[in-house]
C-alpha cells in the first residue's frame, strides 16, 4: 500500500469514527455535547487531512522541501487558533469537543493496527 493511500484510508476511518461517535452522542448525551463532538470531529478530520496532504508533499517532493515544512508549522498554529476560537465562542460542551477531536487519534491507531495485522508495508 502506498503511503498516500494509507493516509487517505486513515482519514476515511476518522470520518467513520466521528460518525459513530456522533450517532452515539445523539442518543446518549445533550445537544451541547452533540455540537461539541461535531465541531471537534470536523476540526479533527480537517487537521488529519491537511497533515496527510502536507506530509505527502514534504516526502514526495524532489525539489525544495522547506515550504512544506513551514506549511506544517503554520497549520499547527492555525489549528491552535481555531481551537481557541471554537472553545471561546461556540456554545458547546468542551468535553464533547475533545472527544470529537480525539477521534483522529483513534483513527490513526485503528488504521495502523490494520496495517500491522495484515503485515502490510508502505511504499512511497
Amino acid at each position: 500500500m502506498t503511503a498516500s493511500g494509507f493516509l487517505m484510508a486513515t482519514v476515511a476511518v476518522d470520518v467513520v469514527v466521528v460518525a459513530l461517535v456522533l450517532a452515539a452522542t445523539y442518543f446518549l448525551a445533550s445537544q451541547d455535547a452533540l455540537i461539541g463532538v461535531a465541531v471537534g470531529g470536523v476540526l479533527g478530520v480537517l487537521n488529519l487531512f491537511s497533515l496527510a496532504w502536507l506530509c505527502g508533499r514534504l516526502v514526495a517532493t524532489e525539489g525544495t522541501k522547506w515550504p512544506w515544512a513551514v506549511g506544517l508549522a503554520l497549520k499547527f498554529a492555525l489549528l491552535i487558533g481555531v481551537v481557541f476560537l471554537a472553545v471561546t465562542y461556540v456554545p458547546m460542551d468542551v468535553i464533547g469537543f475533545v472527544v470529537g477531536l480525539s477521534a483522529s487519534g483513534l483513527a490513526m491507531v485503528l488504521a495502523t493496527s490494520w496495517l500491522a495485522i495484515r503485515k502490510m508495508e508502505l511504499t512511497p
